[in-house]
């Protein structure tokens, strides 16, 4: 554009000398009507630097849950680094359904970012549904987190063998609930009732946190959740908890026998992370990846994440697609199999 600059000055320096004034500021206006069509020409495959405007994160679990907790915590960290303000809507429904319709009806542009979980993909694999991994696109795990068991203080049941014995012999007597109908925490109470060799009946609840205080509100008996649902009630005493679903005894509740050591080989993690819609260009995902990437490094999340007890997860993108596709897979066997599949 330097060179159609000196040009122009050249041509209009000869014209003025031939032409009047008048002339000239015709000839003026023509050319700069042209350098104006080869900047725009110039520029028009040209975007802004992602994110040049607001950041919807979309939480599909209700606020205060595990899952809202962590992506407020997402888009603070994200608005730090990147310079724009990221802003947390809750859409619970549907398992997820409402969320993810969100999502596909955005463009793929990355302003709009839904969470995820293990319970999504079991969402995607409850019934023949419209979504699929194949329609999104999902950043490595942010957190993973066993379930556990647990009930109120003041609860008859002092171990597994306990609440098991219990629901065995009265299973109509028992209510027992937690996040999601069909999703991970009814995966691993399902479990529980194959090793336990009982029936039970499962109470839905739109996030863990609803479920601790039906817990805690005497609605139900027992709870099968991600302690951080309940870590405030667990904090101040009001719930314990009988067992828990990691391969050794938690680093934040190592006074928790876990299951398998309680005779009840279970061994199951839920994991947290966002994701885009399929087809978000590849510039934009690549800044999300480094915003990921950089934000697990910071001191502000490791202490985030040891204070709501949290466990970090080491993977992949690609190995994280491929993850849920395998979940998918093996959900869809186990939910066939527990006539839960629509």
């Amino acid at each position: 554009m330097i060179g159609v600059g000196l040009r122009f000055k050249t041509s209009v320096r000869v014209h003025k000398k031939k032409h009047g004034s008048s002339q000239v500021r015709r000839t003026i206006a023509i050319v700069a009507l042209a350098v104006a069509a080869l900047c725009g020409a110039e520029g028009a495959g040209a975007q802004p630097a992602y994110p040049s405007k607001l950041v919807r994160l979309l939480c599909w679990t209700s606020a205060g849950s595990p899952l809202d907790v962590m992506m407020r915590q997402v888009g603070k960290q994200f608005a730090e680094m990147l310079g724009q303000t990221f802003v947390v809507e809750n859409r619970p429904g549907g398992e997820g359904v409402l969320a993810m319709s969100l999502v596909q009806n955005a463009p793929a542009d990355g302003y709009t970012i839904l969470s995820t979980t293990s319970s999504m993909s079991f969402a995607m694999a409850a019934s023949d549904m419209k979504f699929s991994p194949n329609d999104f696109t999902i950043l490595p795990a942010l957190q993973a987190e066993p379930s556990a068991v647990a009930v109120r203080a003041d609860s008859r049941f002092k171990t597994m063998k306990d609440f098991v014995e219990a629901i065995r012999a009265q299973p109509d007597k028992i209510s027992v609930g937690g996040f999601s109908s069909a999703g991970f925490h009814q995966y691993v109470f399902y479990r529980l009732q194959q090793v336990g060799d009982f029936k039970s009946i499962w109470v839905p609840f739109k996030g863990g946190g609803d479920a601790a205080v039906a817990l805690l509100g005497g609605h139900i008996d027992v709870a099968v959740m991600t302690p951080s649902s309940g870590l405030s009630q667990l904090q101040s005493g009001d719930i314990r908890l009988l067992g828990i679903s990691s391969a050794e005894r938690n680093e934040y509740f190592p006074d928790v026998p876990t299951f398998k050591e309680q005779g009840y080989d279970i061994v199951e993690e839920i994991w947290r992370s966002v994701m885009v819609r399929a087809g978000t260009p590849k510039p934009v995902l690549d800044t999300l990846m480094m915003a990921v990437e950089k934000m697990k490094t910071t001191k502000q999340w490791k202490d985030f994440s040891t204070l709501n007890m949290q466990s970090s997860m080491n993977i992949s993108l690609d190995a994280m697609q491929a993850k849920v596709r395998s979940e998918i897979a093996s959900n869809r066997e186990f939910l066939t199999a527990a006539g839960l599949r629509k």
